[in-house]
């Protein structure tokens, strides 16, 4: 007996171990696309999100770091006076300097300290001191040093350390005139007299200037998106002050406060023609130009125009002037004097060196 032959006949239906695979790696391929694609398109998002949303905001905080406006300051006003025919100066400025750190820099303070001493004076350990600051990019070390101070120090080239330029008041007549005058603080602004009075007109316009810097904040002169506003300089004033009159007057003041032991006396002369103030004068008196000196602050007060004074029979004369120039009275008008008056419950007398009341005519003469 023939065994029997058995042939396995593929199906053609069932799929192959091979076939399956490769199925399997399509789908991860897919995959892998979709998640790439969606990658793509989230970074895209971002990207338009970045740079056309927020372009403004990106732009600005990039350029923050490197772009700086500086204000250019205004020359102060100067203020002048009469000297016979001349008019001449009687407030000026002159540029001195302020001495700064940015502690940041600093990296030898002791050091930088002693070199700035030896050529400003002062104490070194406060120097020191003020290099060693934390958290801040600017402190003032010295103020009011001159030109050749400022390149002494400049020449050095001690990291961190530099000068700053800057207007102060000086006063060639000296303390003539203090009280009409006033004087300008460290901040650059007008106290008392005529440099409060008339700040905005002597303080003039500071400019603007934006600039792109260097990583030491100094501007890059030489970049075409620097923009630059000038500044517009203060005004001159010309008062009607006549500089012998007052020098006079204040000397009278100064010999007179002696005499009478008083707490204060002013004076003043007008120009009866133009009412034009020719002197005013006030002592105790004051240097502008060492304001800080001063221990008491009413000494910066215009007495002449600021205190209340008594003013006695000297308003029997304005008060006459001011009825004549209303047409109120005439030259030939009289008047009886009682000597008693009773003004709104108050019993208003005459009263003389010996206390007796007087009953006369006053004419106007």
């Amino acid at each position: 007996m023939n065994p029997t032959l058995r042939t396995r006949i593929p199906n053609s239906n069932r799929p192959s171990p091979d076939a399956g695979g490769a199925a399997h790696a399509t789908v991860r391929v897919h995959i892998v696309y979709g998640i790439l694609l969606a990658l793509i398109a989230l970074f895209g998002l971002r990207l338009f999100y970045v740079q056309i949303i927020r372009y403004g905001y990106y732009r600005g905080a990039a350029l923050s770091d490197q772009l700086k406006q500086y204000d250019i300051p205004a020359a102060r006003g100067i203020i002048e006076a009469h000297d016979g025919n001349q008019i001449v100066p009687i407030v000026l400025n002159q540029e001195l300097f302020t001495l700064y750190a940015d502690p940041t820099y600093v990296k030898q303070p002791d050091q930088a300290a002693e070199k700035v001493a030896a050529i400003i004076g002062g104490d070194g350990s406060k120097y020191a001191s003020l290099m060693r600051t934390k958290d801040t990019r600017y402190v003032v070390l010295a103020r009011k040093l001159t030109d050749t101070q400022s390149k002494q120090i400049l020449g050095l080239k001690i990291p961190g350390v530099g000068t700053q330029g800057q207007d102060y008041r000086t006063y060639p007549q000296g303390t003539l005139a203090a009280q009409v005058l006033g004087f300008v603080d460290t901040q650059g602004s007008g106290q008392y007299g005529l440099e409060q009075a008339l700040n905005g007109q002597l303080s003039g316009k500071s400019g603007k200037v934006k600039a792109v810097t260097d990583v030491y904040g100094v501007p890059l002169a030489a970049t075409k998106g620097n923009t630059e506003t000038a500044p517009v300089n203060g005004d001159t004033i010309v008062t009607t002050l006549n500089l012998p009159m007052q020098a006079h007057l204040e000397q009278i003041l100064a010999d007179e406060y002696k005499k009478t032991k008083s707490q204060g006396i002013s004076a003043l002369i007008i120009d009866p023609n133009t009412g034009q103030i020719k002197a005013m004068a006030n002592y105790p008196s004051y240097d502008p130009a060492n304001y800080q000196a001063v221990t008491d602050p009413n000494i910066f007060q215009n007495g002449t125009v600021a205190n209340a004074i008594e003013p006695g029979s000297i308003m029997k004369t304005l008060t006459t002037s001011a009825a004549l120039d209303q047409e109120a009275i005439q030259p030939d008008s009289t008047f009886y004097d009682p000597a008693h008056w009773v003004i709104d419950g108050f019993n208003i007398t005459d009263i003389e060196e010996d206390g007796g009341a007087r009953h006369h005519l006053l004419q106007c003469r």
